[in-house]
């Protein structure tokens, strides 16, 4: 009667059809009168239920005697509504609850049974032919995929997720994937001994809404899924078993009528309550009448604005036309220094991502720099490509630049094996690479110093090295056996000490060369080292210091400088706005006139743009005329010589921007004080107004010991919430922090309100904002944008003693509030997962609070590990929702650095995240190689037993952190300092030392054993 195809489908037909016969009234065979049939039922029991919420936690041991269990709705409507005129209730009773959180849907089923009976124990197994409580859940009415969870009453389990009924495959959907069902069971009686009389028996359960990805996982409150609660009693002394449910399943459609899932009841998952939930800090969200709208300083005359919408290809590093066609070379690669590709695409709105042809992948999983066109290309059809790698046959990397053929025909193609080597040498970080032609034929090829940090290697000031330089060759004239000659008019040719190649020298990190032919100028963008990022318009012979110098400060004055002057750079940026140069080009488009003849630059980190215009012998002007959120690795002309970007970023996300006139103007009405901010309720009094809410971290930040308060306004839309990492904010939200100083050290009570701190997202970016209060103590006044320093007097055991404070800049503040580290630094997971005290003095947990207030957007559904647990197609898709992805217990969190009865480690690594990780992360802008953010392993942080690449302060064999020897260890001592050329870290914020921290961390450093 039906195809099935395999022992398990026969088998498993042989006991549906059983089953399908079964449930009919008492019959004779009978031998005991115990559990009589009811009487057909006048009314049909409900089938509409709820599963509540549970605020607190479940302990499975099979007897739901937690509070939660006590508030959730029973569930008795058990029947076989499948007899027709003769439908009743079944004939042992039952009773159910369903309780959902964050993290499970949980079920309790307790059953009388006078005959306890299961003898499979196999998980998947055929418990159906046990006594067993079963669970059917269909998530969307809409859709067909539907769930089956059993538990016997000897607790073996079976769980299976059925894209659809399909009677052919429910044997083999039995047997799919993997489930987290946990489930204790307890028996009023004993198990398989026919012959006495037993009392009944329960279980207590939970499905962990992981196991509902393939549906979309968890439910949102108020969301209704379908749902059937199914009972097979077996007895001795009955003829067959006894079969119950709660759907209305009026007739048997198909064999296994507990499949039927169109007929299944409902349930409506019902979100927390007054009944369910204890009380909350915030009760509900209030709306925030901020002012704090706008920008108090003139805007940036420009932003980014994307092209090529439909490609976005992944992490681009360098875009160049390709002369004479629609077309351009993009380099990409697959990840953030990972191995790159060369792809062919046509340029234009239209482009997609299908459009992208790859050329050639950059030779033994190398990567590729620069792209460059011999100028008569359109002759020799000749393309450079600079790039670094170990070339075949070679174990050291080195830094190339070779040569490749372009077709001269449609579609045009680079030929692989065209490929020749101009000119290389060894190099393995700071590699250069960069390479472009002058208006008289010659290519310029830049060099880094080929080390990771510090110039290792002394190379920056060599002059008989191709290390460190802008090299000049002639590649149309070779000589001497090489691929190149080099040019007779080279400024050093003929002196020994010097690589005849040599253009200019003293140079760490090159990134990106340019030859302006209309201007004559060759511009060379810098990567700076610990303070400082450099641009240089390049002139022959010239000596730009490194490492004797970074830029034009002094880095290691004593080492031995070059035998010619040291030249000053063209322009530089401390590192309070700048991190990572990226060198640019000149501009002589038509779209941005107030750029003609300017050098359009920026900075990888910060994402802001700047030019500057030269007239060769002087600047004319130099401003910032952008702040973006790019990733800037390129800027580049398209074909008709207008500005385009490269941004770093994952597919989808990269790709190409331009720059665009800002319409922006500078709002006059920014609050020029903090009680025209709308922030407060009484500014004398720190009082704030409604929706504004507090918060506090678990971890604080060194601020010379000052008291400080935090408060977040969200005015509209709501926080995306992330497990790791700095949160998202809407457009309009302002983080607020105040600073208190004890003018009486050690009396709370002398507490004085010296500075306030907005940082607010405004048209997608992030801005800092410092207020200085008054003496008077009863209003604060925005600081001009330069920032501001004050002294202040402290009265101590000893007598009067100054305090020094700082009010930052606008560019100080996005240092460390920098995109490394998603701009908000304590609002995060692990920092705000902790109790708060709040006006209304209740104390609840912060996430919690957050949660209730309907302020959180929360990504829940993740990623499974088992493929088939993923989501499935034409299934029921995520909902948005704000609920945690756990509860708070469960969530990870910061230790207090100041409280000795937490863990030591764990004290340590939150200092060094909450110090020090903001800079030293992945593209955070510290020049170290350490990775302090607290999910790094400690293995993985190259901090421990690490040797210092940067100066080791006269401590003898220095380590960053030498275990057991803190007097060894540079960290440490780094932290215990202040003041001007003493390396003190951090470097900015800070003026006094924090005693309890470098405790803290000699104590753990001496804790550390090899």
């Amino acid at each position: 009667m039906f195809p099935f195809r395999t022992p398990l489908a026969l088998a498993t037909l042989a006991l549906l059809l059983a089953v399908a016969a079964v449930g009919s009234p008492r019959s004779p065979a009978d031998k005991r009168p115990e559990h009589p049939v009811p009487e057909p039922y006048k009314q049909a029991p409900p089938h509409s239920f709820e599963c509540r919420w549970a605020d607190t936690p479940i302990v499975l041991d099979g007897l739901a005697d937690e509070p939660a269990w006590a508030l959730a709705q029973p569930i008795s409507a058990f029947h076989v509504p499948w007899l027709g005129d003769k439908a009743r209730m079944s004939r042992t009773a039952t009773t159910a609850k369903l309780l959902w959180d964050r993290e499970y849907i949980y079920f309790h089923a307790d059953m009388e049974d006078s005959d306890l009976f299961a003898d499979i124990t196999e998980h998947d197994g055929g418990l159906w032919k046990n006594d067993v409580f079963e669970l059917f859940l269909r998530p969307d009415a809409e859709k067909l995929g539907y769930y089956e969870f059993q538990v016997n009453a000897a607790g073996a389990r079976f769980d299976a997720f059925y894209p659809k009924y399909d009677l052919d495959r429910l044997g083999a959907h039995a047997k799919a994937g993997t489930f987290g069902l946990e489930a204790k069971v307890k028996l009023r009686g004993t198990l398989n001994a026919r012959d006495d009389a037993d009392k009944g028996w329960s279980v207590e359960g939970r499905i962990p809404w992981g196991d509902f990805l393939r549906t979309g996982g968890r439910p949102v409150a108020g969301e209704k899924w379908k749902l059937n609660l199914c009972r097979f009693d077996y007895n001795a002394d009955w003829a067959e078993p006894e079969l119950s449910c709660v759907a209305p399943i009026a007739k048997k459609k198909i064999p296994p009528f507990f499949h039927q899932s169109d007929d299944y009841a409902t349930l409506t998952f019902v979100g927390p309550t007054a009944a369910t939930a204890k009380p909350y800090g915030i009760e509900a969200r209030e709306p925030v009448a901020s002012k704090v709208v706008g920008f108090p300083d003139p805007p940036p005359p420009f932003v980014a604005t994307r092209i090529l919408d439909k490609y976005r290809p992944e992490y681009p590093i360098r875009v160049e036309p390709i002369p004479g066609t629609p077309e351009a070379l993009v380099i990409t690669q697959p990840h953030a220094y990972g191995p790159t590709k060369v792809l062919r695409v046509p340029f234009g709105p239209g482009a997609t991502d299908k459009d992208a042809v790859k050329q050639l992948d950059t030779p033994n999983g190398g990567t590729a720099y620069d792209i460059a066109f011999h100028p008569k290309f359109a002759e020799n059809r000749y393309v450079y490509i600079g790039w670094n790698g170990a070339p075949t046959g070679q174990k050291k990397k080195s830094s190339v630049i070779s040569r490749y053929t372009m077709t001269a025909k449609a579609p045009y193609e680079l030929d692989p094996k065209s490929e020749r080597t101009v000119i290389e040498w060894e190099s393995d970080g700071h590699n250069g690479a960069a390479v472009c032609f002058g208006p008289d034929g010659m290519m310029y090829v830049t060099s880094g110093d080929g080390t990771a940090d510090s110039d290792a290697n002394l190379t920056g000031q060599r002059t008989d090295l191709l290390l460190a330089k802008v090299l000049r060759i002639d590649v149309d004239h070779p000589a001497d056996g090489k691929m190149y000659g080099v040019p007779k008019d080279n400024p050093y040719v003929g002196r020994k000490e010097f690589a005849p190649e040599t253009w200019a020298y003293g140079l760490r990190n090159p990134w990106r060369v340019t030859y302006d032919a209309k201007l004559n100028q060759l511009w060379v963008g810098q990567n700076g080292q610990d303070l400082w990022e450099q641009a240089y318009l390049v002139k022959k012979g010239e000596n730009y210091g490194w490492s004797v110098m970074e830029g034009s400060h002094p880095f290691y004055p004593n080492r031995k400088a070059g035998p010619t002057p040291i030249t000053k750079p063209t322009v530089e940026h401390h590192h309070s706005e700048a991190r990572s140069l990226t060198g640019g080009v000149v501009y002589h488009g038509d779209k941005l006139p107030g750029l003609k003849g300017a050098y359009v630059y920026g900075d990888y980190s910060t994402g802001h743009i700047w030019a500057v215009k030269h007239t060769g012998e002087k600047i004319e002007w130099h401003k910032k005329i952008a702040i973006t959120t790019l990733k800037i690795t390129n800027f580049a002309l398209d074909r008709d010589g207008e500005l385009v970007v490269c941004h770093h970023a994952p597919v989808g996300e990269g790709g190409f921007y331009t720059l665009t006139p800002n319409t922006a103007k500078a709002d006059t009405g920014f609050p020029k004080k903090l009680s025209e901010s709308g922030l407060f309720a009484s500014v004398k009094d720190h009082a704030m107004a409604p929706g504004v809410v507090p918060y506090s971290v678990n971890a604080p930040f060194w601020s010379d010991g000052l008291h400080k308060e935090r408060f977040l306004a969200v005015p509209a839309g709501k926080i995306s919430y992330k497990r790791a990492g700095g949160w998202d904010f809407p457009d309009g939200a302002v983080l607020v922090k105040s600073f208190a100083l004890e003018t009486r050290e050690g009396d709370p009570a002398s507490r004085t309100w010296i500075e306030t701190r907005f940082m607010t997202r405004q048209g997608g970016e992030w801005y800092g904002y410092s207020y200085v209060w008054n003496d008077a103590g009863t209003d604060a006044t925005l600081v001009d944008a330069a920032g501001l320093d004050r002294e202040f007097t402290v009265r101590t055991a000893t007598g009067a003693a100054k305090q020094s404070w700082h009010y930052p800049s606008r560019a100080e503040c996005m240092v460390c509030h920098s995109r490394a580290a998603n701009y908000v630094l304590g609002l995060c997971e692990v920092q705000m997962n902790k109790d708060h005290t709040y006006p209304n003095g209740r104390t609840d947990n912060q996430l919690r609070v957050l949660e209730h207030l309907g302020l959180l957007d929360v990504g829940w559904a993740g990623e499974a590990k088992d493929p088939s647990a993923r989501q499935q197609p034409d299934q029921r898709e995520p909902k948005p929702t704000g609920l945690l992805p756990a509860p708070p217990a469960g969530l990870k969190r910061l230790a207090d650095p100041y409280d000795k009865t937490q863990p030591l480690a764990e004290r340590a690594k939150a200092y060094l995240h909450v110090n020090c990780s903001s800079c030293h992360v992945e593209a955070g802008g510290g020049n170290a190689q350490m990775d302090l953010g607290y999910a790094t392993a400690w293995d993985k942080m190259r901090l421990v037993d690490v040797k210092p690449v940067h100066q080791s302060f006269g401590l003898a064999d220095a380590r960053l952190v030498a275990p057991g020897a803190p007097e060894r260890s540079v960290v440490l001592h780094r932290i215990a300092q202040r003041g001007p050329n003493t390396g003190q870290m951090p470097p900015l914020s800070s003026a006094r030392v924090d005693r309890p921290g470098v405790e803290l961390l000699t104590e753990w450093c001496k804790s550390l054993r090899k």
